[in-house]
């Protein structure tokens, strides 16, 4: 049951993912990319360093620190230095970049829900426990 799991996970989540990127893509374009868009979902739940962005995202600090650059460039983000080590940096969403955030994420998730309508109330329901189970796996 557990391997069923997840092969149907493996298998499932590229094409959603994929879906998910072409309707952000669409939205977004050219001021902000997928993977802007991820920095700032991932700061929208709070600040976090270059260090750890750059560790979520599986990629170096340069290439982080530029992305960041550019997010600043663009009022989405902001740098705040920490006060308990003067050496780092803090990185915030800007209200313009919660804003920001908020419209893609509203667009593409009304895209979502439109392909979930098309199944029944009884399945959507089953399909919300179940993301919110792998939502608590996941997010330890």
């Amino acid at each position: 049951m557990k391997r069923k799991t997840g092969m149907i996970i493996i298998e499932l989540l590229p094409s959603v993912v994929r879906d998910i990127y072409t309707n952000m893509r669409a939205l977004a374009q050219p001021e902000l990319t997928v993977f802007q868009f991820r920095i700032l979902s991932k700061l929208y739940t709070g600040p976090r360093t270059n260090n750890e962005l750059a560790l979520w995202a599986g990629i170096n600090k340069a290439t982080m620190s530029r992305a960041l650059t550019t997010l600043e460039k663009q009022n989405l983000v902001a740098r705040k230095m920490d006060r308990a080590d003067r050496r780092g940096n803090f990185i915030f969403i800007t209200a313009t970049g919660k804003n920001k955030y908020k419209a893609i994420s509203r667009v593409v998730g009304n895209i979502i829900s439109a392909k979930i309508d098309k199944i029944s109330v009884q399945k959507q329901k089953q399909l919300l426990k179940g993301l919110e189970v792998l939502r608590k796996v996941f997010s330890k």
